[in-house]
C-alpha cells in the first residue's frame, strides 16, 4: 500500500494532499513529493500543480491579499513573512492592512528575525490563503 493511496481514495484527497503539502517545511515537503513521484508521478503532478506557494500569495491582486492579511493571527506573522524583501514589497502589504496592524508590522520590521521565523510565517500565510480559497474570497491556485 503506498503513502499516497489514502488521498486517492477519499473523494476530497487531492485537496487534502495539496493542503499538507502546502502546510509542510519545505525539507520534509521534498521528501514526501519524492516519494510520491515514485509512487504515482501523475497524481504528485496534478497535486504540485495546484499547490499554492508563497509566491502565489505574493501575487494575489489587493483586494485578496488585504483579506489574507485579515486572517492573519497577528500582525507579528506578516511582518515576519516580509521581512526578507523589498521595500516596495513592504510598502505593498503596508497599504492594505488596517493602520494599527500596519503600525504594529513596522515597529516588529525593526526588529532582528530568524529566517525559520520568516518560513513557519510565510507557511502560515499560505494556509490562510489556502482557507480563502475554499471560502471562495481568494481566485488563486483553486481546487475543484
Amino acid at each position: 500500500m503506498g503513502v499516497y493511496t489514502r488521498f486517492k481514495k477519499d473523494p476530497s484527497g487531492l485537496r487534502k494532499l495539496v493542503e499538507l503539502l502546502e502546510s509542510t517545511p519545505m525539507s520534509r515537503r521534498q521528501k514526501m513529493i519524492d516519494v510520491g513521484m515514485q509512487e504515482d508521478p501523475d497524481y504528485t503532478q496534478k497535486a504540485l500543480a495546484m499547490m499554492m506557494t508563497w509566491e502565489d500569495v505574493m501575487k494575489l491582486p489587493d483586494m485578496e491579499l488585504a483579506e489574507v492579511i485579515g486572517k492573519s493571527p497577528s500582525a507579528r506573522t506578516v511582518a515576519y513573512a516580509i521581512k526578507p524583501y523589498a521595500q516596495d514589497v513592504t510598502d505593498r502589504w503596508l497599504k492594505n492592512c488596517r493602520p494599527q496592524t500596519a503600525a504594529e508590522i513596522k515597529d516588529t520590521l525593526t526588529q532582528a528575525i530568524q529566517p525559520r521565523d520568516t518560513g513557519a510565517a510565510q507557511l502560515k500565510l499560505v494556509s490562510i490563503a489556502r482557507a480563502l480559497e475554499k471560502a471562495g474570497l481568494v481566485k488563486a491556485k483553486r481546487i475543484p
